[in-house]
């Protein structure tokens, strides 16, 4: 029976140890977007990470024009205590279009700083996580006197969560962001399922997840997720100001590599579609258009520590 016991004991242990490298992979990749997601939760351990996502060219409807994007992500973050999460990130866009004239020299960026504030009861838990940033184009950064309030974003979520049972958790809340473009507080629900060490299942809005662990060394996810920002954006003269506006949704798949306990490499490809832009011209016409689906290819880094 002692035998037994020890056996029952290492493989509950290997178990566990699956599911928390599982949920590392998960959380460490979660943010390669152009927007902050604060709705996600936050990895379960310290991190840094870069990213960078390279998109093909997108022909706009009525053949006004084509659009060109990359994506370069930077997210740092401490694991204070099993409580506090502390963090800071940088999204930075390059957005091309043309023959456009846009209000926006097309380089745009979003820095922020996170704070998470997670308690656990039996099996009941709550997250709040606040995260102030500051999102405008490259030459309204350059100059703090071209600072107004459009250019500053306050993003939050409020997250309950209930263990329902050993390989189940429902977590449910709202979230405040502007991942659909123009900032919205909207309802987050979840089902997070672990039907094995091998597999882990999201279901929700809106985020979804299937995840599979190939190996100990190789993991395999596929995603679905909006993707948006905001911007406030000035003209070269900085005479003129206005906000440009993105929106899509990206569908995702990603194959993580744990080089060792501390490093990982990802590769992904995803194609992201219904892209919508709302941005104000020269002329000072605001303006609406939709760009067709394209392909994104990525690579990331993160070291955990």
């Amino acid at each position: 029976m002692p035998m037994h016991n020890a056996m029952f004991r290492s493989l509950s242990q290997l178990v566990r140890g699956c599911l928390a490298g599982m949920s590392l992979f998960l959380c460490c990749f979660s943010n390669s977007l152009g927007s902050v997601d604060v709705c996600q939760q936050p990895a379960a351990h310290s991190h840094l990470s870069i990213a960078y996502y390279d998109h093909e060219k997108s022909s706009l409807e009525r053949g006004i024009g084509k659009a060109k994007q990359e994506n370069y992500d930077f997210d740092l973050q401490f694991r204070l205590s099993d409580n506090w999460t502390v963090g800071a990130g940088h999204r930075y866009t390059i957005l091309n279009i043309v023959p456009l004239e846009l209000q926006t020299n097309g380089h745009l960026h979003t820095f922020f700083v996170p704070l998470h504030r997670q308690s656990q009861s039996d099996r009941k838990g709550f997250r709040l996580s606040i995260a102030p940033a500051l999102s405008a184009s490259s030459n309204v950064m350059g100059d703090f006197g071209e600072y107004n309030s459009d250019a500053f974003q306050l993003l939050a979520a409020l997250v309950w969560s209930r263990q329902l049972s050993d390989r189940v958790i429902l977590r449910y809340g709202v979230c405040g962001d502007h991942r659909f473009g123009n900032y919205e507080i909207y309802p987050s629900v979840s089902v997070d399922l672990q039907p094995n060490a091998d597999w882990t299942i999201k279901l929700g809005f809106p985020t979804s997840q299937l995840a599979y662990q190939v190996s100990t060394s190789f993991a395999s996810s596929l995603r679905i997720t909006p993707d948006g920002n905001e911007w406030h954006v000035k003209d070269k003269s900085l005479e003129m100001q206005s906000q440009a506006v993105y929106e899509a949704w990206l569908l995702e798949w990603a194959v993580i590599w744990q080089v060792h306990k501390h490093l990982m490499v990802t590769a992904a490809v995803g194609r992201q579609f219904e892209n919508k832009y709302e941005m104000t011209l020269l002329n000072e016409d605001r303006v609406k258009f939709r760009g067709d689906p394209v392909t994104r290819l990525g690579v990331a880094l993160a070291w955990r520590f």
